[in-house]
């Protein structure tokens, strides 16, 4: 199979990218505390969610 090149990849990549970033906020949330206890973002998922909203855009314009 011929390896992705060019915009392919980068799309690939972006996407990845936001699945990752998606990933750390859920699994920081999870595990938060602050964050369960109170329903709201704490300062580190504030961060990542930050973080991943910045890669799934970068997802949609890649």
């Amino acid at each position: 199979m011929a390896e992705r090149t060019g915009p392919a990849q980068a799309q690939h990549r972006a996407q990845e990218q936001a699945e990752v970033a998606y990933g750390r906020f859920i699994r920081h949330t999870q595990l938060c505390a602050s964050c369960r206890q109170t329903g709201v973002d704490c300062e580190d998922a504030h961060d990542l969610k930050t973080a991943w909203r910045e890669a799934r855009d970068a997802a949609v314009t890649a």
